[in-house]
């Protein structure tokens, strides 16, 4: 009765260890399809900028990022590719005339179109006579609708109607102004800017400046595509380098790697009860054998032999454990099924589990039994002098 209770004390906690191992291997594969992973077919968006510091406040040779520093992005892993920000070196400001009666200073910024979320080609998003095309964040929009037309008064544009709006654009350019019409040809979620053609604004900034052509060019922001944004190394070697980014981006990499750090403890628990019941197993194993050492030296003496009885223990032991892990894998199995058809999967989960999972019904006791039959063998050799 003993040994019974003995028994089911046993393969219940190797029961428990097995739960918690594999149910940590699944569920790291499940954040992964939560929170995004890292692939080289994935692509997450980031803007760099750099941390303001007593340094570097108002100094933008240390504010920008210099080639040195987009050469240095481009040897992390992390990284797919990177996309410098132009930014105006002149003055602008807008206004919507009679329409909508409003003033406003602006900024410009300029970007590769490959980097923007906007269906444009080239063609289509360059300055052509006084027209100007303008790319807006859509966040800039829904300021204006919920935030300023509602309270102001004033009437709410839809994006549709927001496309066949101009607005006059003045630029002082070496104190010569130029008039332009700013044409909005699409929104971004992507990136939270006023844009318009690279070219374009470059030209605009030699003008301005022509001691640019001659000096290094430094970039106020850059926009990053990146395999993960919520890989931990990525942040680690942004803050590394004082590097800040939208804390909203980020937010699933601080979330994602919490859950990751819970996983990573709970799953060094089941391992370390994994090993404790390796443990017990051994020990039990040798008590059966103190137990019937009599037994065994009169079998050794008719001819038995020692590593087949041992084999033979082993081998009883590794079906068992084959039978537990089918238990676990089973219940895993199951918890994953409701899991995915559970509100919190959002119908990104998987009904299955991972199919390598199941390998471990052979693998394990594979390992297990020749690592329990050469201890045991072993230990008999040497404490019995066979």
């Amino acid at each position: 009765m003993k040994k019974i209770f003995n028994s089911i004390i046993l393969y219940a906690g190797l029961f428990i260890a097995f739960i918690l191992v594999l149910s940590c291997l699944q569920l790291y594969e499940n954040a992964n399809r939560l929170f995004g992973s890292k692939s080289s077919d994935s692509n997450y968006w980031l803007t760099f900028s750099k941390k303001i510091t007593p340094d570097n406040i108002g100094r933008k040779e240390l504010l920008g990022f210099n080639e040195n520093d987009i050469a240095k992005l481009k040897q992390w892993e992390e990284v797919k590719s990177i996309y410098p920000f132009s930014a105006n070196e002149f003055k602008a400001s807008a206004n919507g005339g009679d329409f909508i009666p409003f003033y406003t200073d602006l900024y410009f910024e300029g970007v590769d179109i490959k980097a923007i979320d906007v269906p444009l080609t080239e063609e289509d998003f360059q300055v052509k006579g006084d027209e100007i095309p303008i790319i807006i964040s859509r966040e800039y929009l829904n300021l204006y609708n919920y935030g300023f037309a509602l309270n102001q008064g004033l009437p709410q544009i839809s994006e549709d109607f927001a496309k066949k709006i101009e607005v006059n654009i003045n630029i002082v350019v070496n104190k010569e102004n130029k008039s332009y019409k700013g044409r909005m040809v699409g929104l971004s979620d992507r990136i939270h800017s006023v844009l318009i053609p690279k070219k374009f604004l470059d030209s605009l900034n030699l003008v301005a400046k022509p001691e640019l052509a001659h000096q290094l060019k430094i970039y106020n922001r850059v926009l990053v595509q990146v395999k993960d944004s919520g890989d931990e190394g990525l942040i680690t070697k942004m803050k590394e380098n004082n590097y800040e980014s939208n804390q909203e981006s980020l937010r699933s990499a601080k979330i994602k790697s919490k859950l990751f750090l819970v996983l990573k403890v709970i799953a060094v628990l089941g391992i370390f009860i994994f090993a404790l019941c390796l443990y017990i197993i051994v020990s039990f194993i040798k008590i059966r054998f103190l137990e019937k050492q009599e037994e065994v030296s009169i079998k050794n003496s008719l001819g038995y032999s020692p590593k087949k009885m041992v084999s033979d223990i082993s081998r009883t032991f590794s079906i068992n454990l084959m039978i537990v892990l089918i238990l676990s894998l089973g219940l895993l199995a199951v918890g994953q099924y409701f899991l995915a058809k559970s509100g919190v999967s959002n119908g990104l989960l998987s009904f299955y589990i991972n199919p390598l999972l199941w390998m471990a019904i052979i693998i394990i006791p594979i390992l297990v039994y020749f690592f329990v039959k050469e201890l045991i063998y072993r230990w008999l050799i040497r404490s019995w002098k066979i």
